[in-house]
């Protein structure tokens, strides 16, 4: 393990208050490897509120069914979708101010996967992008809105599913590693895919 891998275990240790024993830890090779750890190590208290349903209404309310294109949200729509390109890059900034949430950032790449799809981290890190945001999904986008506001939307005391440690572990390895949120997928190594050594 590497001096980000420890420094990333310590973060998701320090945010659950849980302790990950080095014999679980020498077995996390994925994300959804590190997400099964830390869920085995707490307790949840499940309810039948589904936060995922929840942010899905508030980005349906929010975005006018009459300024988008093809006048339907739903969950597999593709962002692009929902606005032309031009639009998109227009309404991003107000999307977010009217969710009151933050959203992913969006580059060049998202408009024009063409330019260049990787990303810098500190100089020295290297992040190739696969998928741009705007061909994304509205559950997809859902799911890193959760990931980036865990904070807002996630009481850590009151953790009711796996879904939300795997929402909030996402956010971490975004926010402490510098990867674009929609970068971090579940089935991605920490080593060989994200760079976190």
């Amino acid at each position: 393990m590497g001096l980000d891998s420890v420094e990333l275990l310590m973060s998701i240790e320090n945010k659950f208050g849980i302790r990950i024993a080095d014999e679980q830890a020498k077995k996390i090779n994925t994300v959804q490897d590190l997400i099964d750890c830390v869920y085995k190590n707490i307790t949840t208290r499940p309810t039948d509120q589904c936060l995922s349903q929840k942010v899905f209404y508030k980005v349906k309310n929010i975005i006018p069914e009459s300024d988008i294109i093809n006048n339907k949200i739903e969950p597999d729509t593709v962002i692009s979708e929902l606005y032309s390109l031009h639009e998109l890059r227009k309404n991003w900034s107000i999307l977010e101010k009217r969710m009151d949430l933050k959203l992913p950032d969006i580059h060049a790449f998202d408009f024009n996967p063409n330019i260049g799809s990787s990303l810098k981290f500190l100089g020295h890190r290297t992040i190739k992008r696969n998928l741009p945001i705007t061909q994304s999904t509205i559950k997809q986008l859902i799911d890193w809105i959760i990931s980036l506001n865990s904070e807002k939307l996630i009481d850590i005391q009151k953790i009711r599913n796996k879904y939300e440690v795997e929402r909030i572990v996402c956010g971490i390895i975004h926010k402490n590693m510098g990867i674009p949120i929609s970068e971090v997928q579940v089935h991605h190594s920490i080593s060989n895919d994200l760079g976190i050594n």
